[in-house]
């Protein structure tokens, strides 16, 4: 009986423990920062070895301190790039995009609480069993309008073979992993789901409300106020300038996609444009007053895991004021582009990327753990080494204490 008791005791022990690592790994205690430093020029030398094992084709980065840029690192295998070689955003165009719904909530031409069916002529949503007219633009913007496209759009190679916005949201022909049909397929407000369809819809309305083409709304009402003048949601508009060339995750280049859906996917623009943008989030601007800036901002999920603002994602929050917020992009084609910043401090970070459809958003979840200590799966599982040598040892430890005591028991026994 006693040595099953202390059999008992020595799993009780070894579940503590590996408890115990979970939980500090979860919290961030036990997990390592991609550098021990404290400056910019620590941080993008980690980065630097980062990239000795991983593919990337073209990759530029720039880091804020205190709401200036203080450091920027541009890497390519071919041709050299800078702060004003031209990247494809993906879904970081979506963060862009809410700056001009917002911008004609605003001047009250749109209210994101009014159903979207208000405001279109062109397109409506189809009918569900639920109600269409419970869907508002706070719904889109937020992903939880009860959508269920899914989308993720692949793009076409061909500009004669884009749909138009209305054959798009009928049913997306460059959707993967989805049928492309824009939908309502659960209660509006009631739970967060990323949807593509949402944002094509907003650009709809966009163009339905302005009367303007949407790149020509977005343009006069956010790019040139300020001053983006190398940033376009057309390609043709950046095609003579200094494109970074698309590189697939084998190596091999990859087209440059045309869209149907502008406002999900298709911004075009450089380091030196998308830092003006990511500025103009925390200091006066010709565009957004404070207090718009500061609803899109918050928290308009349901509670839940994911957080989404009005147009950025929240990556992190603790209870020391700190809130970072962005958006990350990802294309079929291995283009991952993310952005970070952090509302408290004005700290920020940027990284387009190609060849490689993850590096980007890691080395932005890094720079939050580093910044802030909140870490995400991303995090963890570049720990994953150091976790499982503490797990080991501490079972080690456990092993051979508890063989220790037992030999040692034995003894006094046959004494």
């Amino acid at each position: 009986m006693k040595i099953v008791k202390y059999i008992a005791l020595i799993v009780l022990i070894v579940f503590v423990w590996t408890v115990t690592v979970y939980f500090g790994s979860v919290s961030g205690l036990l997990l390592k920062p991609i550098t021990s430093g404290n400056t910019s020029t620590s941080f993008i030398e980690a980065t630097k070895a980062k990239l000795e094992s991983e593919f990337i084709g073209n990759l530029a980065l720039v880091l804020f301190e205190d709401g200036e840029i203080s450091k920027d690192f541009y890497y390519s295998i071919d041709q050299p790039i800078d702060e004003h070689t031209i990247f494809q955003m993906a879904s970081v165009s979506k963060w862009v995009t809410a700056w001009g719904i917002m911008g004609l909530v605003q001047e009250g031409k749109l209210n994101i609480d009014d159903p979207v069916e208000h405001y279109l002529s062109r397109w409506h949503l189809p009918d569900s069993e639920f109600n269409n007219n419970e869907v508002t633009v706070r719904n889109l913007l937020s992903h939880t309008s009860g959508l269920i496209d899914g989308l993720g759009y692949a793009g076409f190679i061909s500009k004669d073979s884009v749909q138009t916005l209305e054959e798009s949201l009928t049913k997306a022909t460059d959707a993967y992993y989805t049928e492309g049909v824009t939908i309502v397929g659960y209660k509006p407000n009631s739970q967060y789901k990323y949807s593509g369809g949402g944002y094509t819809l907003l650009q709809l309305i966009t163009e339905e409300v302005s009367g303007q083409s949407f790149n020509e709304y977005m343009t006069e009402a956010v790019f040139k106020p300020l001053k983006m003048d190398q940033t376009s949601y057309n390609w043709s508009d950046t095609s003579s300038l200094h494109l970074a060339k698309f590189y697939k995750s084998d190596s091999s280049i990859a087209p440059h996609y045309k869209y149907a859906s502008l406002a999900s996917s298709s911004l075009y623009t450089n380091i030196a444009d998308f830092s003006l943008f990511l500025k103009a989030n925390f200091t006066d601007n010709d565009v957004l007053t404070k207090k718009i800036i500061n609803i899109m901002n918050d928290i308009h999920t349901p509670n839940g895991y994911t957080m989404h603002g009005l147009g950025p994602m929240i990556f992190a929050k603790n209870g020391s004021g700190d809130m970072i917020i962005g958006h990350d992009g990802v294309s079929l084609d291995a283009i991952n582009n993310a952005a970070r910043i952090n509302l408290k401090t004005k700290d920020g970070i940027v990284v387009f990327g190609n060849g490689n459809w993850g590096f980007a958003s890691k080395i932005a979840d890094e720079w939050s753990f580093w910044k802030i200590g909140i870490a995400n799966n991303t995090v963890m599982i570049s720990n994953m080494k150091r976790l499982i040598i503490l797990l080991i040892l501490g079972y080690l430890i456990i092993l051979i204490s508890s063989i220790y005591i037992l030999r040692k028991k034995q003894k006094r026994m046959k004494g």
